[in-house]
Parts: structure tokens; C-alpha cells; sequence
């Protein structure tokens, strides 16, 4: 319980700085449903999808939906080759045009491993962004690095933590970071919820956002069946 209060208190000051431009000045939300689906001991489909307003649940700023597939190279890491269609609205980032679509190309390599009683999982991803903008066409490419850690307070409930940087191959090299802590909790066995605080840097702005998220796996791999010795 002291740890969901820390938590709790952690949430609320930080979502309590000042801000200094518009796009700052409201306390925005993430809302993401993301899936993955085990089909034979290599692959898997990895769906995911993800609504963003500059407020609660008003104010527009962005839809993103992308399909992934991945290949397990062993039982703790995978490479994977996606797709993604994005919709941004623009307007309190860096131009007034309304909206901006994208279509994104990515890979990424994740690595799972444990620390004591923390799981920890790295994930690199390399991202070909090809943007339409009301006048020009533009290709832009990053990297991006997130480190994750997960503590199980007990059997429903969890800890999670990530930081994520960002680097341009383009111009202002250092251009996005987020970092993430929130509490998670399992629905069922294969079903989770989670919710917390994000802040957001991306170019000059400094975002303060509430993320709830909605996961869930499946798996169509046979059961393993052992041999008896008689």
C-alpha cells in the first residue's frame, strides 16, 4: 500500500508543472490496446493501436495503428518487422497545418531478462517515417531505445517503469523522450490493465500525459506433451 501511495503522489506533482506554451498547458491522455498473438514456436502477430488527445478525452492529436511480426529467436529474445499508419494533428508542435499522416516502416530487436525480482526488457527499434504534409512529401529515419522494468507486488498486481530515447538522423538530433511509471494489473491470465503518469518531451514541448492501456495474448502453439518411460 505505501508503494501505491508514492506512486499515486509521484502522479500528481509532476502532472502539476507549470507550463510554458500551449501545448503544455493541459494535461493530455494516451489511451493504447495492444496484443500479441502466438502462432507457431517462431512467430508471432503483434497488433497495436493508440488515441492521444491534448486533454482527458477531448482535443485531438493523434491515431496510430500498426501490425507487427516477430521472430523468436530463443525463449528471451525476438526480431520483428512492422507496419504503422499514423493521423497528427499538428497545430501546438511545429506548424499550423492540421493534419499530418504518416506511414512507417519499422525493426526492432527485443531482449528479455530478469534482475532479481525485477523483469527487465530492452527493445531498439529503427523507424522509416514517410510523412505527408499539406505541401511536400518528406522521409525522415530515427532510432529509438526503451528500457522497461516490471515489479509484481503480487499476483494481480505490478509495477511498471520505462524510459525511452529518441535520436534523429535528421535535424535536432535529440528530439523525443518519454518516460513512463504506472501500476498494471491482471484482468485474467491472458488480459491487462494499466495506468499511469508519462511525461512527454518531443522538440521544444515538455507534455504531461495520463496513459491506460489494454493488453491481451493469445496462444495457438500445441501443447507440449512429454513422453512416459514404461
Amino acid at each position: 500500500m505505501k508503494r501505491l501511495i508514492i506512486l499515486v503522489a509521484l502522479i500528481s506533482s509532476q502532472a502539476a508543472l507549470f507550463s510554458q506554451n500551449p501545448s503544455e498547458d493541459f494535461l493530455g491522455s494516451w489511451y493504447t490496446f495492444g496484443s500479441s498473438h502466438r502462432l507457431t514456436e517462431r512467430f508471432s502477430l503483434s497488433p497495436y493501436g493508440e488515441l492521444r488527445y491534448y486533454e482527458p478525452s477531448s482535443n485531438y492529436n493523434l491515431a496510430f495503428i500498426s501490425l507487427r511480426v516477430n521472430y523468436h529467436l530463443n525463449a528471451k529474445s525476438s526480431i520483428g518487422l512492422g507496419y504503422a499508419y499514423l493521423d497528427i494533428d499538428t497545430v501546438f508542435e511545429f506548424d499550423e497545418v492540421p493534419h499530418v499522416k504518416e506511414h512507417r516502416i519499422l525493426e526492432q530487436y527485443v531482449y528479455n531478462h530478469k534482475i532479481g525480482k525485477f523483469k527487465v526488457q530492452h527493445r531498439g527499434r529503427l523507424e522509416h517515417r514517410f510523412l505527408e504534409f499539406r505541401t511536400r512529401n518528406e522521409l525522415q529515419q530515427r532510432f529509438r531505445y526503451r528500457f522497461s522494468l516490471k515489479y509484481d507486488l503480487n499476483r494481480s498486481f505490478y509495477l511498471k517503469l520505462n524510459e525511452e530515447g529518441f535520436i534523429n538522423f535528421q535535424d535536432q538530433v535529440f528530439h523525443e523522450n518519454r518516460f513512463f511509471i504506472g501500476i498494471g494489473a491482471h484482468v485474467s491470465k491472458n488480459v491487462q490493465i494499466e495506468a499511469g503518469y508519462l511525461k512527454h518531451h518531443i522538440r521544444k514541448n515538455n507534455l504531461n500525459r495520463i496513459m491506460v492501456g489494454l493488453s491481451f495474448q493469445t496462444d495457438s502453439r500445441p501443447p507440449k506433451t512429454t513422453v512416459s518411460h514404461l
